[in-house]
């Protein structure tokens, strides 16, 4: 089996922007993803930690350097890219400065023993695979907020002055996006901890803004449109769809499903315009056509609040926003129905 590698590059001191370059590699007898690091590094030095904990990006993924290359070729396919956990943050290749990670532990360091310290370190993933570090570098961390559920479990006597420090933090809990998407293998424990912190500062609300009522979409239909030639963006595709959307001969942009943080929406909404800004940007950046997506609360946030969404981007994004119901009404050749629902777009399709 031969792999074709895309690998970070980037020294501080002599290059100005990161570069990518390509490995092609046959396996042999390497069993996760370090083996195939030292293998690159035989033909090609660069820096990076050869450990058990070392921590990498794969095609978007968080993982660990030990993770079984079996089960990456599985999920991702053979054509990888390889990053650090952070690139805004390397300084040598997959070597990064990890200050702004140990200096969040002090936020809470008064309450902790050296075992709660190595507990923090042990966080890392979820500290640089948060996506709320492209919006706020100075975001608390998810890690702390792992920490601080695990002092609480622990020490109900402290979970007031934990609680009252957190609710103090101007970037704190409130800025918190999900984690599930982001981290290869992720256990769900880990955000219902977070999420646990979450409702303690009574930082969570069911999303209550005014939705658009969409009509059910019938998975058997008759299509009598196909979208050959169009290129369409998928956001938080649900898989029940797929049988659905095999029918059509688009091509099919899958957009990476970056979490809208909508229950923190009444407290946090800049938030959720920021990542609304990501997955607009990346959809018409790749030359989508149109967005669709799944539910009504995306609908809302992508189409009622798009002016709000261009403002944090600082740039226009004139890409049409599609209910899949809606697709559905295209396809089947109802466009009486699709032109009424059309009207309350802010940015009408026009591709009837």
């Amino acid at each position: 089996m031969k792999l074709e590698i895309s690998l970070f590059r980037f020294d501080k001191d002599s290059d100005y922007l990161p570069y990518y370059t390509k490995h092609f590699l046959t396996l042999k007898d390497e069993k996760n993803l370090l083996d195939i690091l030292k293998r690159i590094h035989e033909n090609e030095e660069f820096s990076f930690l050869d450990s058990k904990d070392s921590i990498f990006v794969v095609n978007k993924k968080f993982l660990f350097g030990l993770t079984a290359l079996e089960d990456i070729i599985k999920i991702f396919g053979k054509d990888l890219i390889i990053e650090p956990i952070s690139i805004k943050r390397a300084y040598k290749d997959f070597l990064i400065n990890e200050d702004d990670f140990y200096s969040k532990f002090e936020i809470l360091e008064r309450f902790c023993s050296s075992e709660d310290n190595t507990f923090y370190i042990n966080q890392k993933i979820y500290y640089y695979a948060s996506n709320t570090l492209r919006y706020k570098e100075k975001y608390i961390g998810d890690a702390l907020l792992l920490l601080a559920s695990k002092l609480i479990d622990e020490n109900s006597d402290k979970r007031s002055d934990i609680l009252k420090i957190l609710k103090e933090q101007k970037y704190g809990a409130s800025f918190h996006t999900n984690l599930k998407n982001r981290v290869l293998n992720f256990d769900t424990n880990i955000e219902d901890n977070i999420k646990s912190i979450q409702e303690e500062l009574n930082f969570l609300k069911d999303f209550n803004e005014k939705t658009i009522k969409f009509e059910d979409i019938q998975i058997d239909f008759n299509l009598k449109n196909s979208f050959k030639n169009f290129n369409i963006a998928l956001y938080n595709k649900d898989s029940k769809f797929d049988t659905f959307l095999e029918k059509f001969e688009a091509n099919f942009i899958n957009l990476e499903n970056l979490d809208l943080a909508i229950k923190s929406f009444f407290i946090n909404p800049k938030l959720t315009y920021f990542v609304a800004s990501q997955i607009l940007l990346s959809a018409f950046d790749e030359g989508a056509d149109f967005l669709v997506v799944f539910n009504n609360d995306d609908f809302f946030i992508f189409n009622n609040k798009l002016k709000e969404i261009e403002k944090i981007s600082n740039r226009e994004i004139p890409l049409p926003i599609i209910h899949i119901s809606e697709l559905q009404m295209l396809a089947s050749g109802d466009f009486d129905k699709a032109k009424k629902s059309f009207k309350n777009h802010k940015i009408n399709p026009r591709i009837i």
